[in-house]
């Protein structure tokens, strides 16, 4: 065997040995790298090996508060001091969207927590009780296909409170509904089934119960709430108009408050009518706007401000414990105006001033409430992402109670505001 034929045969041997060793490999599979979807707008990338986009974000804030109130104390904590410490709260925000033969269908989530402190009178029971008790909760969640929304969200006859970071009085309410809008050349349609729970509505004793040392019996019926809304868009014009059919309010007719002969509680229905107007004025200054809104409600106080969110109630609750403002009949109405101007592409600053009035009927006959607010912040955003704020409120109420001939129990009080916060949004 010469050298050539040897160095032949040992390249047969290696090429033999290499190819059953690339037999044993395994095939690596494809990478599904995550892409990016411009089907819903920006931040939207694709769930690995679906057709879902996913978009994912949220806040952290950090905040503190000065004020005083002439309605109990601002501080319950501390009730000589005008400061409510250091606040914070956290938000993640999930959404997922897809392209469906029915329409987009979308699924929604805003989940939040706060720290053990407060931020002022200003805030909301649901913020009260998870500061108080640093758990987190749904601050909204809801899902869509085409036409149809359903969930935990803004209810359909909200109209906004201003560009101020604190609102004015109005309606300001959360409700798990479920809703149905149409849109067609600038013009829509909606209409929801909302529960009227959200709203502060008055449940129903069924058997006679003692409270306090009177027996009461009855209440609201289980009805939801039902809310119709018309709105246009058009250049720099843009309206709504919304209206409600409402089962809230009760009223205390007959009885004695025994055992034998409780007080009767009986059922109120209530309606409620609104509207609201917004311009955006770029041609006098880029990013200005002004908004102009007003509602009028029958035993339907929380669609007007008298009750729920940043409301009248909230300053004046430590004045009478009988007048649950979310189910007290009577009229009411509110109405507020804001403006915003923006100094340069970062600075901007707003004011807004409102006007609420409630006359009792019934059980409070007699018995109206009047308030006004005011209302300045201003924001800053250095970077991208990070937004300063700083706002101011001022309220007045005067409260008359005439249900007792002869006597007259009239209150009025102030409460103001200053409230400093940082947020980190993603």
């Amino acid at each position: 065997m010469n050298f050539k034929t040897l160095l032949l045969g040992s390249a047969a041997a290696m090429i033999v040995a290499g190819g059953a060793q690339a037999a044993d490999l395994t095939v690596a599979e494809p990478v599904d790298y995550v892409k990016v979807c411009d089907a819903f707008g920006a931040g939207f990338f694709y769930s690995p090996g679906t057709d879902t986009c996913i978009k994912v974000g949220g806040y952290v804030k950090f905040g503190t508060a000065f004020g005083d109130t002439d309605f109990g104390t601002y501080n319950s904590i501390y009730p000589n001091s005008q400061w409510s410490n250091f606040y914070t709260e956290a938000s993640v925000q999930l959404t997922a969207s897809s392209v469906t033969e029915f329409g987009n269908l979308t699924g929604f989530l805003d989940f939040r927590a706060q720290s053990g402190n407060t931020g002022s009178f200003t805030q909301s029971a649901t913020q009260t009780v998870n500061a108080a008790t640093n758990s987190a909760y749904v601050d909204s969640a809801w899902l869509s296909l085409g036409p149809v929304k359903a969930g935990r969200f803004t209810s359909l006859y909200d109209f906004g409170r201003g560009y101020t970071d604190t609102g004015a009085f109005g309606s300001d309410t959360t409700t798990d509904h479920i809703q149905l809008t149409y849109a067609v050349n600038g013009f829509g349609l909606a209409i929801s089934v909302e529960d009227q729970r959200d709203r502060g509505a008055a449940g129903n004793t069924g058997d006679p119960v003692l409270s306090g040392s009177s027996y009461y019996q009855g209440g609201e019926n289980n009805i939801p709430d039902i809310v119709g809304a018309v709105t246009y868009a058009s250049g720099i014009f843009s309206t709504k108009i919304a209206a409600a059919y409402v089962n809230n309010a009760v009223d205390v007719n007959g009885g004695s408050g025994t055992i034998a002969d409780p007080y009767d509680i009986n059922a109120k229905t209530g309606w409620a009518i609104g509207g609201s107007v917004e311009f955006a004025l770029d041609s006098f200054s880029p990013g200005d706007k002004f908004f102009v809104t007003g509602s009028y409600g029958d035993n339907a106080n929380s669609y007007t401000g008298i009750a729920g969110g940043t409301s009248v109630a909230n300053l004046t609750s430590t004045y009478d414990g009988s007048f649950i403002a979310s189910a007290a009949p009577g009229s009411s109405w509110s109405a507020l105006a804001s403006y915003k101007h923006v100094w340069t592409p970062t600075v901007w600053s707003a004011v807004s001033g409102g006007y609420a009035s409630y006359d009792g009927d019934g059980y409070f006959d007699n018995f109206t409430v009047d308030a006004y607010r005011g209302v300045f912040s201003t924001g800053w955003t250095p970077v991208t992402g990070l937004d300063l704020m700083l706002d101011g409120q001022y309220s007045h109420v005067d409260i008359t109670d005439g249900r007792v001939a002869g006597v007259n129990n009239d209150d009025d009080g102030d409460a103001w505001t200053v409230n400093l916060w940082m947020k980190r949004s993603w």
